[in-house]
This record gives C-alpha cells, sequence and structure tokens, in this order.
C-alpha cells in the first residue's frame, strides 16, 4: 500500500531500509526519541519482525528520496484506536522547510479515520520533545496525563507524555489546520 500526498510519498518499510533508518535513528535528530537498534543487523531484525505484525510502517518518500519515517501501531479494531508514532524526517537539510512531516502525518490521519474507521488516533511524547508536544497541541491532540518514569533513556527515567485526537476533533480541527500548514509552506517554499 503507498500513500501520496501533495509533497511527499509514503511506502512500506522494507529490510533493504535498515541502513537508512538506523543512520537517522542514531542521529541528532532522534535524540528524543525511544532508543532502538545499535546496529544494520538489529536494524534488519527489527524491521522483519514488524513486517510480520498488524503494524503499518512506512518510509516518507520526498523527490523520490527517503527522507523520514512513521507509523501506525498497535491498531486495535475492537476498541477503535491506533498508536500514530515513529515520526522521524531524518533527511532535513534535503528537505529544507518543506512541510513534509504535516504531509506525511495528513495521509495516516485519513487512513486511519476514513479506511480504518479508526476513532481514536494516540500516542506518546516524551515530555523533553517540547516541539513535537507543542505541535501536537497546535493540530488540537488533548493532553490524556503523564506517564511517570516511563522510558529510561540513556539510563535516566523519563517521563511521556500521553496524547489523543479523536475523529470528530480531527475533522474540525486537526484536518483543516494539516490542509492549510501544507498549502501555505508549499506555496512559500522552493519544492
Amino acid at each position: 500500500m503507498i500513500f501520496s500526498g501533495k509533497i511527499s510519498r509514503l511506502r512500506p518499510i522494507t529490510v533493504d531500509d535498515a541502513e537508512i533508518t538506523l543512520k537517522w535513528r542514531l542521529s541528532d535528530r532522534a535524540k528524543l526519541l525511544q532508543r532502538g537498534a545499535k546496529t544494520i543487523e538489529d536494524q534488519r531484525s527489527w524491521i522483519a519482525a514488524k513486517l510480520i505484525t498488524n503494524e503499518l510502517n512506512f518510509i516518507i518518500e520526498y523527490k523520490d528520496k527517503p527522507v523520514g519515517m512513521i507509523a501506525l501501531h498497535d491498531i486495535s479494531h475492537t476498541h477503535k484506536s491506533v498508536q500514530m508514532g515513529r515520526l522521524l524526517i531524518g533527511e532535513d537539510a534535503w528537505i529544507g522547510k518543506a512541510p513534509v512531516a504535516f504531509d506525511a502525518d495528513l495521509l495516516l490521519c485519513d487512513y486511519a479515520f476514513d479506511v480504518l474507521k479508526m476513532h481514536k488516533i494516540y500516542g506518546d511524547v516524551m515530555e523533553d520533545n517540547l516541539g513535537m508536544l507543542k505541535t501536537r497541541y497546535y493540530l488540537g491532540y488533548k493532553k490524556d496525563g503523564v506517564l511517570r518514569d516511563h522510558y529510561i533513556y540513556d539510563g535516566v527515567y523519563k517521563n511521556t507524555v500521553a496524547v489523543s485526537l479523536l475523529e470528530n476533533e480531527y475533522r474540525k480541527i486537526c484536518r483543516p489546520k494539516l490542509l492549510s500548514l501544507i498549502n501555505t509552506l508549499s506555496s512559500f517554499k522552493q519544492l
């Protein structure tokens, strides 16, 4: 399954993406994300294991080049909820100010609500990741609470903020804002 947006394309992740996704995960841009694989072999194994689950892990492409990743996981058809996560733009120099992350976000939210018929998208953001929290709140996500000492990060316990977006909030608040950001930023930036 491949999704095409105004400026980006999402394609399923493959084991062949291990090298580039590991590079992104080990970069400074990922310093506020949960830790993962440390070797290409570990990353290949992680991707291979995810391919046999109901998770949807994607590579974000911009101008036909892989620039990031995003996922829908913990898909519950019973509870009509899904977790969106693993959003990481690894090639920020290549995309410049193009709203690639917003375009990818829009594509997966549309899929979650329109095709999977979910009621809620949720996630957790490390409390130090102020930029992501600010973005999520701007887009209409609500703070559901704080999960205390939820992750061990470089040997230190870290809190994470639980956030969620209901379908009606997506339709009324988030989707219009995403479209506006994509259209506005696309028109002012050289794509």
